[in-house]
Parts: structure tokens; C-alpha cells; sequence
């Protein structure tokens, strides 16, 4: 079987150029139909099909496509302009104030602070000059004159955030921390000598007994300070915890004199103080202070951790003493002698310094830092550990000359700067506005970002520059993605505390400058979006996005805490635009004149824009909460109405009244019109939500319709008939570009009829239940019937070109041209029969059987209609085809007998190609120009023939040798692959469906299996069917066996039997049992034995033993045959059931265990089945010479 099987395969590859069209034949069915019509209408060039075509439909005034539904086009919406560019940079038409704005960006750059980028001030400038177009001349007068504006004053802002792993000072091993800071000056030119270290003593005290011409006693009476006590009196001064920074002590120098004695100098309003964090060694503090900056290059940050101690007095308390002091200088080097002698007299106390930080101001960046510190000894002999995080950043402040001036310049200017840099980047790139995606270049960032420090613009601050610079470019078309963007970032940094009253009242404007423009934007949406565009839709979606975020949002809340809800708005907009679109569209109908003509013309209108919802809907449910479907479409549906009941007023001639009740008399072109309007009613019908109920449909209107639609159909059915007539007369060849399939006009044209009524119907509604099925009834059989009419016209053309009678083995080209293009349009028409959906028959029926509470037959009817002309046509192509294929059957008959009689030793592939290659040059001509499956029918055709040859062979020649049937068993393997053709023939569950193929094989596999092989299938048929048995219809066999391998003897003891059948008249039987072994060519010297007779009983008892001599050599196959008989004197014995013992399952034979013990064994009587085995007894009845075959003929007729 292995070398059939490669055999096989070789001739499957050798006529895979036949199965080659498998690739390229792809049913296209309705949408090849439907884009072939539609090509005929558009195609420029207008070749000879598509003027048929036009012909064939202008024939009938267009009667089939006056229907079409209603489609949306670019036409139907008003262009956007999405191209806007910018031409004109400024942001309003004062030169003063863009003038101002000017030296505002040129003084931020002068007074530029943090550690410095690579731009340098000629390269910030040199942006500014040309963002805002000003040439050298003004720019040299406005820098000069941002230079003569007095410098802003630096501000150090410090946020003290927490500490971690502190040094433990208290007994309960935690801390008191708290911190005192502040600035310390770099630059020391003209400031008073500092004391010496030994003159000022610090310590972390509180306030203990102060002189009482203390500076700080003294401080109600004046504003200079006194000369401390004579160091002879003998008590030490002492300054208590100055703002939990310091503790001092004055001490004058030794022989200094008490009226040259100089004031100490310690600028103590730079010192400030944190709050104490009782029992932690991390604590949290999160406070801010801010200090005046006076040398941004040299001046540094120092930051001291102390343990607090005393529970008496805060901290706060003892900086606001010491800062009330304001002609105090010199905090470097008090700063200095502060981390070297704390408490340098109190050795007896611990030491409660627990770190400190140094940062010099200019190596902080420009935008701030945040980092964990590590703390720093003052000494050697200090115990410091842990870090304090610090966030620090620079800012200015200027001096105002007029304080009435506006506080929030910084703000709107800064807005300013921001739009202004927009414009200037949008206008450079010479694209749309919409595509600026609000990236700005370095040097722009650069210096908003320093005019925000320098006005003290937080992230919050800047975020809502950056909306309202944005925000206002709308109108100019800037990207509502971009402005999504932008507010989700305000609405996520944002805090309730960030912003004062002034900032949220501007951030309030611009929420409802834009709330006014979505309203606007949503009340001309139907006019102005166009939907078929993506980018008008993605703008809109971004507007709704925008508009929810905001509206959603807390800060939205904050500044606008009372007005009317989002979904208010929205709807009185969706309101307002659904109302104006139809008085638009009314006043475009309006000069048609005629009543109906003005209706037919707004319903297609008002479909129109139903066909928006399913663009629009879906971004209202994305990001609104309202039904935008119900809202537009219950608003049209009540101005329709309102309109209609306005139109039953009217009689006059050309109104749609009249129009209805004069239908009757039949005028085609009042039918259509009336029909039209049905159709679009319909389909507006088709828009509505699936909860709301529409009024368009009044009740005196469907008695109308229904009378109209009746009419229709007698009318379509008059028209599709004398299409075809024409359709047949001016049929030409049909040649698409895409293949090589042949067709003519003609199929286009009855599909497209039969597309269209099935279209048509779809949209039409007979109110009255039976007399909508009746019409339904009516007019599938009008369509059958013009079907099978068009199929009969063209094989009686095909047969009028000489395709009939007995056609000649060859078949001239143009002919075959002809007979391809004949069948390939019947099976076009007979796929546009499927129209079930179109014809909604399960849902009648539904309604039917819950209204007229009747079973739906006119379903059966129905579908009836449509399987008989569907079979009806495939039996015409079918007999068609199989004029063409019978042609060449005795070809094939006589390429059959070479094969069968060819030499055996001659290869089978050889003697197949003849018949091979016969086959190949009919299916060669036609694989490439006929449907796939019209290809598949003539395969089939083929087959049919082949398996009647082969049936006929075998029985022709019966009794042969098995090797003649198996040549033809292994040919007819072949040639199933040959049609097969790896999967792109016939399937393999096709063949597997032919009852004639199923014969073939079953009739060559038997007669090419040997006499033997058959005789065993046979028993082993037997012996299945014995075991598969669930019942004991017959009775059941009690025997023993085992087999003696030492004396080769195989012993069976008969037990006896139970519910023998009944075979006397008495009602029981006289059973006996023979025993033999078979197959009997397997045992030709063992002769059968029996029984003895037990005589009137169903249940006999035998206990019989019988003995065989055989080998213990035996084939599967062998077994013991029990037959059970009822003796009879005065004629034949009967036959009562028989039963199967298989040698292999005795004890001693084969896998059986090995033992000297009988085993039983209980068997079931059967009754064999003559038709289930009489082709095998056929086949060797057939075998005349064959003496094994007669001689088993022979024992079954044995009678026992």
C-alpha cells in the first residue's frame, strides 16, 4: 500500500496545475454581483456591459432603483476649516502694552537667577526680539530700558519637610528637635567688626536674667540699644533660646573700657525657627520660611538642629523677642561662633546640638531642589547623625512703585509671555494651528520658567497661565487634545489652597468662556462637523473630554460653585441644533412646490442626519450621560408630526392626501412615488431608540401603504419579466478585469433585480399580518418564477448555439466560451436566491403565530418556493454539464479497459495517463474561466462516469485473480487523489457521501482479498456481532475448555444450555450441539462431533467431553463453533443459534494462562445475518475454480 500511496502522490503533483484554480475561484456571490452593478454606474469608460446595463434599466424609467436608500456625503456637511495658520503675531493691538511686555521679558532675563544653563542672555534676547518681530533700533531702546529698572529683591525659599536617624540627647533616648536657620552674608565689605569668640558666648538656653538695660527690656522705650553692664558687677548676662537658634552672652573684652564699650551687632531678624517635635528621632515638620537674599553669589544657607529643653518657654517666642531687634548685623560670624562654643560655660550640662547643614545659595538650580541632607558636626568631639530633607528654591520679588498696581501682573503677564512664544512657534512651523502640540524651545521655557520664579509662580501658577494662554487660542483652532492635556494637569497638581480668590475668579472666566463655546460648538454640530471626516470627529471628542474633565473636576467646583448642571446645558444645545437643522431643511424643501415632493425630499434629509448618530452617539455615551438618539430623534419626530397633521388639512391636487386616496387607480408614477415615501418612512422608523415609540406612523396612513404595496408588486413583477426578455436580447459577453471568469451581461441584470426587490421588501411594512404574508408568498414566487424563466432562456440560447444533441469529442472554443459563461450566470442567479434574512421570515412568523394564533405555513411555503428553484437550476446547470462530459465517455471506457487488462507487471501510473491526461485537457480548457463551483459539477460529473465504468468493469469480470481487482483498487486510489488535489478538489467528505463511490470500494476491496482473508472476516464478523450482543435473544451456551500443551489435546466439555428457542409445536425443543473447529482449511483433518439429543427441553443438561488433537500453533483467526440444533425425526433438523469460542482465549493457547483446569465459558446464541455478509458470499460464489471457496460455500449448507 505504501508504493499506491507514493504513486498516488506522484500523480497528484502532477496534475496539481489542475487544481490550481482552487487559489484564485473564490465565491464572491451578492457582493460580486452588487459591486459589478455599481462598477456599470460609475465607471468612466463605460464599456459595452455597463451601457447594457443603463439600457436595460432606463428601459423601465429606473423601476427598480427609484429605492435607494439614503446615503451621506461630504456634500451634506459643511467644510471646517482645519487649515488655519497664523500670519499676524500679536495678542492685541496695543503697541504700549506689547511694548511693556517686552521689557518684562527682557528684565527677566537680565535679573535671570539659579545656577545658570548653557543659553546665554544673547541667545535668550535674541528669541524674545524676533518672537515678538521687534527690530535692533526698539530692542536696544526697551533692553536699555528694563536695565534702568531697579533689580528685584532675592528671595530664598526654604521648606523644611523631616529628619531621620537623629542623635538620642534625653534620658528616654528620643529628642526635642527643632531647627534654626537663616542666611549668612558672603560678602563682609563695610560691615562693623564681629566680636571675638571669647566676647560672645551661645548656649541653648532660654532668656535668664537680663540687665535691665537690656537692648531687649529696653526695646517699648527706644529704638537704639544700651551698653551692657560693667563686667566687674559680677553677674554674666545671658540671652535666652534666640528663635530656636541661639543662646548668648555679651561679655566685654578684657580692658575695654565701659564707655568704649560697642554694641554687639548680631542680625537676628534673619534667624528663624521651626517648631519642636516632642520624643522623635525622625521628625516631620513640613513648614516653610522665606529669607531676603542680599549676595545671591556669595551669601550661604545655615541650617542648626538643637534638642529642646525647656518646657517653660517656646521657641517662637524667644526668635520673635530676638527679632524685634533690628540694628543688629554681623549673623556670619555670630553663625560662626555658634557651632564652636554653644554652652562653652555650662560643662556640667549636656551638649544639645544634634547637626547642622551649610548650602551656598548659588549652586542651587534654577528650578529649586529637594533632597535629604546630610548634618554636619561643628567639631570633632560633636555626636551627630541622621539627615534633614530640605527642599529649597530662589524667587524675586520687585518693588512696586505704585501700590495700587495690579497684583496679579505676574500672572497675566506671564500668560502673555506664554501665548505670545505659542504664536511665534506656530507661525515658524507654516502648519495648521491644530497640529502645535504646545512644545516650546529651550530658550522659551527658559525664561517663563524664570519669569515664574522671579514672580513667584508655583507649578499651580504656571499650570493656569498655561490654560488660559491656551484656552483663548481657540478660536484660532489650537488642539483641544492639547488643552486636555493641559487642564488635567492643573486639575491633578491643584490643591483648594493654592490659588487666592483674584487667581480662581480668572481660572472661573475662562471655565465659562469655554462652557459658552461647547454650547455653541454642540448647537451647530450637525451643520459643522462633518462626521465622515476623523479629524473633525476627534475634535469634537476632545471637546466633550475637555468639557467633562472640567466640569467634573474639584477646581471646577471651587470657582463656579453655583450654575446649572453639565447635562442641562447639553441637552437645551443638542435641543436647539436638533430644531434649527429641520427648519433649515424645511426651507430648503419649500420651492419644490408639491406637497409630497417637499415630504420625499425632507425625510431624505432628516435620514441624513440619522445616519450621524451612529458617529455622534458614541461620544455622548463616551462622555456624557445623556441619550443623544432620543433627544434629536423625539425632536424631529414631533415637527414631522406636527408637519403631517398640517398636511391633512390640505385637498388640494398636489397634496399628499390627495396623492393617497387616488393610489387606487393605479398610475405608475403616483405608486412609486407613494411607495418611495413608505420606504423612507421606514427607514427614519429604523433610527428610532429602542424604548421610545414613534408618532409618524398615524393609522390612516397604513391603509394607504398597504393597498399601494400590492400594486407595487403586480407592477415589479410585469416589469422584472420584460427586463429579462431584454436583458436576454441585448446580451453580450461580460469580461471583468479582476479574472478570467466568462459571464454576460444578462446575470448582472437579474440579480441586480432580484437584489433589489429583496431590498425593497425590506424596508416595506404591510400593517395587516395576513395580507403582509400573502404578499410575501406572492412575490417570492414572482421571483422564483423569474429566476427559472431566465435560466430557461439562456440554455435554449446556449442549445440554439449547437450546444445539444450528441456533441463531437472536440468542442470548437468559441462554444465552450459560450457553454462556461451559460452556467456560470444560472449559478450567479441561483445564489441571489438567498434572501431569507431580507424577507424576515422568522419574524413574521413569530408575529404571525402570537396574532393570529396559527401555525406559520406560509414559512414552509416560503422556503418551499425558494429550494425548489434553487434545485430547479442547479439541475439545468448539472444536465448541462453533463452534455459536455458525456461526450468523452467512450474515451473513458476505453482507457478503463487498458487498464484493467494492461500486463501486470506494466506500472499502473502508466497505464493510467491516458486517461489522466484525457481528463486534464477537459478540465485545462475551463478550471480558469468557470465559477469554483460549476468546476467542482463537472469534477463530479467526471467521477459519476469513472464510477459507473469501474462498476461495470467488475462486474463484467467476475472471478478473476484478486491482483485484477487490485489494479483497479489502486488506480481508483489515484484518481480520488487526482480530484482531491491536495484539498482544492472534490473533499474528501465528498467522496465519503457517494453512495456509488462507497459501492466501488467495498466491491474491489472484497474481490481483491483472498479466499482465506475472506472465510476469517467472516468468522470474525461473527464472533463481533456475538460479543456486542446486550441481549439473549436465542440463549446462552455453558462450555468448558482448556488446551494440553504436553499431549497437544484441546478439550471441551458441553455443560448445556439455557432458554434454548422453541422450536416444536409443543412449545419446547429437542436440542443437541455440534462442535467443529474452523475455519475448516485451518483444520482439514478434524471432523465436527456432537451431542447427545435432550429430548422436550429448553434448559438441557449435556456434560459432554470431546476431544481434538491440534497444534498449539494456530492463527488469531482459529476458533470452536457451537452449533445448537432441535432434532427432528420425520424431517430436517432446525436450527436453533450458534456461538463462537476463540482458541487464543482457551487456558493453554496463546495469551491465555497455562493450566491443566477446564475453564467455562458462557456464550451467547446468535443468529447470523445472510444480507449482511451475502457480497462476500457473492464474491465467492464467483470463484468457480476456486476449491477452498466451494468447499466453505459448501459447509454452510451442511445440515446437522
Amino acid at each position: 500500500m505504501d508504493a499506491v500511496s507514493n504513486k498516488a502522490t506522484i500523480f497528484s503533483k502532477k496534475v496539481s496545475s489542475v487544481g490550481a484554480w482552487a487559489e484564485k475561484q473564490i465565491s464572491r456571490a451578492a457582493h460580486f454581483i452588487r459591486t459589478t452593478s455599481m462598477a456599470y454606474n460609475e465607471d468612466d469608460s463605460e464599456d459595452n456591459g455597463s451601457l447594457i446595463a443603463k439600457q436595460v434599466q432606463s428601459s423601465d424609467n429606473h423601476f427598480f432603483e427609484q429605492f435607494p436608500s439614503a446615503q451621506l456625503t461630504n456634500e451634506d456637511c459643511k467644510e471646517a476649516d482645519e487649515q488655519i495658520t497664523i500670519v499676524k503675531l500679536a495678542i492685541n493691538e496695543n503697541v504700549k502694552d506689547m511694548h511693556e511686555l517686552y521689557v518684562e521679558a527682557m528684565y527677566t532675563i537680565q535679573h535671570k537667577i539659579g545656577t545658570h544653563t548653557n543659553l546665554t542672555h544673547t541667545q535668550l534676547s535674541k528669541y524674545v526680539q524676533n518672537a515678538f518681530e521687534v527690530d535692533e533700533r526698539l530692542h536696544k531702546s526697551l533692553n536699555a530700558r528694563a536695565s534702568r529698572q531697579k533689580a528685584p529683591m532675592v528671595l530664598l525659599n526654604v521648606q523644611l519637610l523631616e529628619g531621620r536617624d537623629l542623635v538620642a540627647k534625653d534620658i528616654t533616648g528620643f529628642s526635642d528637635p527643632f531647627c534654626m536657620m537663616g542666611v549668612v552674608p558672603g560678602n563682609k565689605a563695610g560691615r562693623k567688626p564681629t566680636p571675638n569668640p571669647e566676647d560672645i558666648e551661645v548656649t541653648p538656653w532660654d532668656f535668664e536674667e537680663l540687665p535691665q538695660d537690656s537692648p531687649l527690656k529696653k526695646k517699648e522705650e527706644s529704638k537704639t540699644s544700651s551698653p551692657p553692664s560693667s563686667p566687674h558687677d559680677g553677674k554674666k548676662h545671658r540671652l535666652s533660646r534666640l528663635g530656636g537658634s541661639f543662646r548668648r552672652k555679651i561679655v566685654g573684652k578684657k580692658g575695654m573700657k565701659g564707655t568704649d564699650e560697642e554694641v554687639l551687632s548680631i542680625p537676628a531678624k534673619l534667624i528663624k525657627a521651626s517648631s519642636v517635635q516632642r520624643m522623635t528621632l525622625n521628625p516631620k515638620w513640613n513648614e516653610k520660611f522665606q529669607f531676603i537674599v542680599d549676595d545671591i553669589t556669595s551669601d550661604r544657607f545655615h541650617l542648626d538642629i538643637w534638642d529642646h529643653d525647656d518646657q517653660e518657654r517656646s521657641v517662637l517666642d524667644a526668635v520673635s523677642t530676638l527679632n524685634e531687634i533690628s540694628t543688629l548685623k554681623g549673623l556670619g560670624r555670630y553663625f560662626k561662633e555658634v557651632t564652636q562654643s554653644a554652652r562653652a560655660q555650662s560643662n556640667d550640662c549636656q551638649d544639645d546640638f544634634l547637626g547642622c547643614v551649610n548650602i551656598n545659595l548659588k549652586d542651587i538650580p534654577v528650578d529649586g531642589i529637594e533632597k535629604w541632607f546630610e548634618l554636619d558636626k561643628r567639631s570633632d568631639k560633636s555626636d551627630v547623625s541622621g539627615a534633614v530633607k530640605l527642599k529649597l528654591w530662589l524667587s524675586t520679588k520687585e518693588e512696586r512703585v505704585n501700590n495700587e498696581e495690579d497684583e496679579l501682573i505676574d500672572v497675566k503677564q506671564h500668560i502673555q509671555l506664554m501665548r505670545q512664544f505659542a504664536l511665534h512657534e506656530i507661525r515658524c512651523s507654516q502648519q495648521p494651528v491644530t497640529y502645535f502640540n504646545g512644545s516650546l524651545p529651550e530658550t522659551a521655557k527658559t525664561i517663563l520658567h524664570q519669569h515664574a520664579i522671579q514672580g513667584d509662580l508655583t507649578a499651580v501658577h504656571q499650570g493656569m497661565c498655561q490654560w488660559l494662554a491656551y484656552s483663548a487660542m481657540i478660536d484660532i483652532g489650537i488642539s483641544f487634545n492639547l488643552l486636555y492635556e493641559i487642564i488635567d494637569n492643573l486639575i491633578t497638581i491643584w490643591n483648594p489652597l493654592d490659588l487666592d480668590k483674584d487667581e480662581e475668579n480668572m481660572l472661573a472666566c475662562s471655565f465659562k468662556d469655554f462652557d459658552e463655546y461647547v454650547k455653541q460648538y454642540i448647537a451647530n454640530h450637525l451643520f459643522d462637523v462633518n462626521v465622515l471626516k476623523k479629524s473633525q470627529l476627534d475634535t469634537f471628542a476632545n471637546i466633550l473630554r475637555c468639557n467633562k474633565l472640567i466640569r467634573e473636576s474639584s477646581l471646577y467646583k471651587r470657582c463656579i460653585p453655583f450654575g446649572p448642571t453639565r447635562n442641562l446645558e447639553l441637552t437645551e444645545s443638542i435641543g436647539k441644533c436638533s430644531k434649527d437643522y429641520f427648519t433649515v431643511v424645511m426651507n430648503e424643501c419649500k420651492p419644490l412646490g408639491a406637497s409630497y415632493k417637499i415630504l420625499l425630499k425632507l425625510m431624505i434629509n432628516l435620514i441624513k442626519g440619522c445616519l450621524r448618530f451612529k458617529f455622534l452617539d458614541p461620544l455622548f455615551k463616551t462622555y456624557t450621560s445623556l441619550d443623544y438618539i432620543s433627544i434629536v430623534y423625539s425632536i424631529w419626530d414631533q415637527m414631522l408630526e406636527e408637519y403631517l397633521c398640517l398636511e391633512q388639512m390640505n385637498e388640494g391636487t398636489d397634496s399628499l392626501k390627495y396623492m393617497l386616496m387616488n393610489a387606487h387607480d393605479g398610475d405608475e408614477h403616483v405608486i412609486l412615488n407613494i411607495v418611495h415615501l413608505h420606504t423612507l418612512i421606514r427607514e427614519f422608523y429604523s433610527f428610532k431608540p429602542s424604548n421610545y415609540k414613534p408618532k409618524l406612523l398615524r393609522s390612516d396612513y397604513k391603509i394607504y401603504f398597504d393597498r399601494v404595496i400590492g400594486k407595487w408588486i403586480d407592477l415589479a413583477r410585469i416589469k422584472a419579466f420584460a427586463r429579462v426578455d431584454l436583458s436576454c436580447t441585448l446580451d453580450s459577453n461580460l469580461q471583468l478585469s479582476t479574472n478570467e471568469l466568462k459571464y454576460t451581461s444578462s446575470y448582472v441584470d437579474i440579480c441586480h433585480i432580484i437584489d433589489q426587490v429583496a431590498n425593497i421588501w425590506e424596508k416595506l411594512y404591510v400593517s395587516d399580518i395576513n395580507l403582509r404574508v400573502d404578499m410575501l408568498v406572492k412575490l417570492v414566487q414572482f421571483v422564483c418564477k423569474v429566476a427559472e424563466y431566465y435560466v430557461d432562456k439562456i440554455t435554449g440560447q446556449l442549445a440554439q448555439d449547437g450546444f445539444c444533441g450528441d456533441l463531437n469529442p472536440y468542442l470548437p472554443p468559441a462554444l465552450v466560451n459560450i457553454f462556461c459563461a451559460t452556467i456560470n450566470n444560472a449559478e450567479q442567479v441561483r445564489r441571489s436566491l438567498i434572501i431569507h434574512d431580507k424577507l424576515q421570515l422568522e419574524e413574521l412568523s413569530d408575529k404571525f403565530e402570537k396574532k393570529i394564533k396559527k401555525a406559520p405555513l406560509f414559512k414552509e411555503i416560503i422556503e418551499n418556493e425558494l429550494d425548489v428553484c434553487d434545485k430547479y437550476i442547479a439541475e439545468q446547470i448539472e444536465s448541462t454539464i453533463q452534455r459536455l462530459v458525456v461526450r468523452l465517455k467512450p474515451q473513458m471506457k476505453k482507457h478503463v479497459f487498458h487498464l484493467a487488462w494492461s500486463p501486470a507487471a506494466s506500472p499502473i501510473e502508466s497505464n493510467l495517463k491516458p486517461m489522466t491526461d484525457l481528463l486534464d485537457s477537459e478540465l485545462s480548457s475551463v478550471h480558469k474561466i468557470l465559477l469554483h463551483k460549476n468546476f467542482l459539477r463537472i469534477m463530479q460529473a467526471q467521477i459519476n462516469i469513472l464510477l459507473d465504468l469501474f462498476h461495470t468493469c467488475v462486474d463484467e469480470n467476475e472471478g478473476l485473480e484478486p491482483n485484477f481487482y487490485q489494479r483497479l483498487y489502486d488506480a481508483w486510489g489515484i484518481l480520488i487523489d487526482y480530484f482531491h488535489a491536495d484539498g482544492k478538489g472534490i473533499s474528501m467528505e465528498s467522496f465519503d457521501q457517494m453512495l456509488s463511490h462507497r459501492k466501488i470500494i467495498s466491491k474491489l476491496s472484497l474481490n481483491k482479498t483472498t479466499t482465506n482473508k475472506i472465510i476469517e472476516r467472516y468468522y470474525a464478523t461473527l464472533l463481533k456481532k456475538q460479543n456486542d450482543a446486550q441481549e439473549c435473544k436465542y440463549g446462552i451456551l455453558n462450555v468448558r475448555a482448556y488446551y494440553n500443551q504436553k499431549s497437544q489435546t484441546l478439550v471441551v466439555d458441553v455443560i448445556g444450555a439455557k432458554q434454548v428457542i422453541p422450536l416444536d409445536s409443543n412449545g419446547l425443543s429437542d436440542p443437541f450441539v455440534v462442535i467443529e473447529l474452523v475455519p475448516h482449511l485451518r483444520f482439514p483433518t478434524q471432523l465436527p462431533t456432537k451431542t447427545k439429543v435432550v429430548s422436550k427441553s429448553l434448559n438441557p443438561i449435556f456434560n459432554e467431553t470431546f476431544e481434538f488433537h491440534i497444534s498449539s500453533n494456530q492463527p488469531p483467526c482459529a476458533m470452536i463453533h457451537f452449533i445448537v440444533m432441535d432434532h427432528d425425526f420425520l424431517r430436517s433438523n432446525d436450527f436453533a443459534g450458534e456461538a463462537f469460542l476463540e482458541l487464543n482465549e482457551v487456558p493453554g493457547f496463546g495469551n491465555a494462562q497455562i493450566s491443566s483446569t477446564l475453564r467455562q465459558f458462557n456464550l451467547i446464541l446468535i443468529h447470523p445475518s445472510n444480507n449482511k455478509f451475502q457480497e462476500a458470499l457473492t464474491v465467492l460464489e464467483s470463484r468457480k475454480n476456486d476449491k477452498e471457496a466451494l468447499d466453505f460455500l459448501k459447509s454452510l449448507n451442511v445440515s446437522y
